[in-house]
């Protein structure tokens, strides 16, 4: 049996990665890019996305892979130095049936501070969308972190 996939007109993460559609990105590397997630659960709320159109885990490549997992260490630095997280949540989900709503492969980081409810589960049909602008305002805060966090690793 397969993994059952959202049935969807366009794929926004490759519209977003073909610039057609507009995100705040936090970084665009060869493999893989982090943008802010347009539903801001808690202030901070990122996307790990693979440049290629990859719809789950099983689909992934050992490079692919890697670089997920380094940019989500990364992310996670930043949260905690830029915006003062003191906890973090890295979750992706993978079909329909484990709350996967778009069929390209996502990781989510998700920054936690005290007052975070941290047992609340994500769904986007609870969260409104924040503006395009205060996706980029926090992207640069992040990218702003992401330089002392860089001097900081060897």
């Amino acid at each position: 049996m397969a993994i059952r996939l959202a049935t969807v007109a366009s794929c926004p993460f490759c519209e977003y990665i073909a610039g057609s559609r507009e995100g705040a990105f936090v970084r665009r590397g060869r493999l893989v890019s982090s943008l802010v997630n347009r539903t801001q659960y808690d202030r901070g709320a990122l996307l790990i996305i693979p440049n290629r159109h990859l719809q789950t885990l099983l689909d992934l490549d050992a490079a692919t892979l890697e670089a997920i997992a380094h940019e989500a260490q990364l992310l996670g630095r930043a949260l905690v130095e830029g915006l003062a997280a003191t906890g973090i949540n890295v979750f992706q989900n993978n079909g329909v049936d484990a709350n996967q709503h778009y069929p390209h492969y996502h990781m989510h980081v998700v920054p936690r501070y005290p007052g975070s409810d941290p047992t609340k589960i994500y769904s986007e049909k609870d969260f409104e969308p924040v503006s395009l602008a205060e996706q980029r305002d926090v992207a640069a805060r992040i990218r702003r972190a992401l330089g002392a966090v860089a001097e900081e690793t060897p």
